[in-house]
């Protein structure tokens, strides 16, 4: 199943973990709405709960991921990291990686990651340099059904599990944009509203004509 930005690569790296390897990590519970920054880049190994990966310019937030159980991710100094949820983590300074490294199954894990995490953002950048608002929610739109892999009735169903506004922070748009863009897409049939949360995707290869 393809993953998308709300579902990245689940990869159990702390079971790969020998005691002494995990007490070489600081592990934290957070709770809900705790935003955190780091000027080091720093490693993040999500045991329970849920965050976003966001960055910030001139008032407006992108958000790049979100982060889930069994999620890895790296914060630096142009990166903030929003808890969703209250949630229990692992942390280590991405300097202090070498000795861990040698695990190979861990090692596995994190080149996965890794490998993961730079093609999303090559995909991500493509579509902010190559697509319009329409293109863009298309895109996104696409990944997240192919994700969630639902249908009903001969359609491919999604559901999105936030507002329009989010949405343009997860495609770089403005929020009038985007929801003139979406508008647009049910407008001429190519996706349905069923709820506020729930789209039918009713002309998939149309949809994806929009896309680069």
């Amino acid at each position: 199943m393809e993953k998308s930005r709300l579902g990245l690569l689940q990869t159990e790296a702390i079971a790969t973990l020998s005691d002494e390897e995990l007490a070489m990590f600081e592990h934290q519970v957070i709770k809900k709405g705790y935003v955190f920054y780091s000027e080091a880049p720093k490693v993040f190994i999500f045991k329970s709960g849920q965050a976003k990966l966001s960055f910030f310019e001139d008032g407006e937030e992108f958000i790049i991921n979100y982060l889930n159980k069994d999620n890895i991710t790296i914060l630096n100094e142009i990166c903030a990291l929003e808890f969703l949820e209250d949630s229990e983590i692992y942390t280590i300074d991405a300097s202090g990686l070498g000795e861990i490294l040698a695990n190979r199954s861990f090692c596995e894990a994190y080149i996965k990651i890794l490998t993961e995490i730079i093609l999303l953002q090559r995909k991500i950048t493509r579509s902010i340099l190559f697509e319009n608002a329409k293109g863009r929610i298309a895109s996104f739109l696409i990944e997240l059904a192919n994700e969630q892999n639902f249908h009903q009735n001969g359609y491919k169903y999604v559901f999105l599990p936030f507002s329009l506004k989010v949405l343009s922070s997860f495609v770089g748009l403005k929020r009038q944009s985007a929801s003139t863009s979406f508008n647009e897409l049910v407008k001429d049939n190519v996706i349905q509203k069923i709820s506020q949360h729930e789209f039918l995707i009713l002309d998939y290869d149309r949809l994806l004509s929009y896309c680069v």
